[in-house]
């Protein structure tokens, strides 16, 4: 195969450190620049676009379709989800829905998130009961066999082969998600135990009761500030929520 020279890859510091040493071990001499948010994507020079092909991992990214047609070697991610299930917090959704099958995806990247072909999955059975972050360590296992698997095509300067594989028919949105966050006090034990276990390990973003103009989150181990006086709280099913400074506006 004739190698690509100049990869872009956009991701985190820890999955920049483990996709650019297997590759390095492929290639020695290939040239290889993190970019972690879009204001460093979009710095990059046309002249470095021109040469590379873009890989994408966990990025919240949506790589602008005009850089995606400057790559001469074109863009990739690596879904951390099946292709069942597209968009935002599938690993949450799974969870939540009870699903026995999981699995990570690599895609073409296009211009809206999800759509583009298909080029390799990697799928794995989800324990009992499992919640989201038992799931997410699971799927980091799931997106660097993936990796693996693939890492010596993403070095070819030939297009990756694609499977006939279609995407999921309901994308979900961080809107969709942030409506589960939100709870009533007739809620049911059994329902907010569920949701805890698939939505209560998002740091920024907790469940949350609204009670008469107030926000109460779920009480956790790690509070920061912007919380009122602790002792200021709803109970729900056994569960503390405190109140937080911030205010529903009606």
């Amino acid at each position: 195969m004739k190698m690509i020279n100049s990869i872009i890859l956009l991701t985190s510091n820890e999955y920049f450190e483990r996709f650019s040493s297997e590759l390095r071990k492929i290639n020695p001499a290939i040239e290889i620049v993190l970019a972690n948010d879009l204001p460093s994507l979009i710095a990059l020079p046309h002249s470095l676009l021109e040469k590379s092909r873009l890989i994408s991992c966990l990025s919240l990214v949506i790589v602008p379709l005009s850089i995606i047609k400057k790559l001469k070697y074109g863009a990739y991610n690596f879904h951390p989800g099946p292709p069942i299930r597209p968009g935002y917090a599938s690993l949450e959704m799974a969870v939540y829905e009870g699903d026995e099958v999981y699995g990570t995806t690599l895609h073409e990247m296009d211009e809206l998130v999800d759509t583009g072909k298909i080029n390799n999955i990697h799928i794995f059975s989800v324990p009992k009961k499992a919640n989201a972050y038992e799931l997410y360590k699971l799927t980091s296992d799931s997106l660097l066999t993936l990796f693996n698997q693939t890492k010596e095509d993403l070095l070819d300067e030939a297009p990756l082969l694609y499977c006939p594989i279609p995407w999921g028919n309901k994308k979900f949105t961080k809107a969709d998600y942030l409506s589960y966050l939100i709870i009533s006090r007739d809620i049911s034990r059994e329902e907010l135990e569920l949701r805890m276990r698939a939505f209560s390990f998002d740091f920024f973003n907790r469940l949350k009761l609204i009670d008469r103009g107030n926000i109460y989150e779920l009480e956790s181990g790690n509070r920061p500030e912007g919380y009122l006086d602790l002792s200021d709280f709803q109970v729900v099913c056994g569960q503390k929520f405190i109140r937080t400074k911030e205010l529903v506006n009606i």
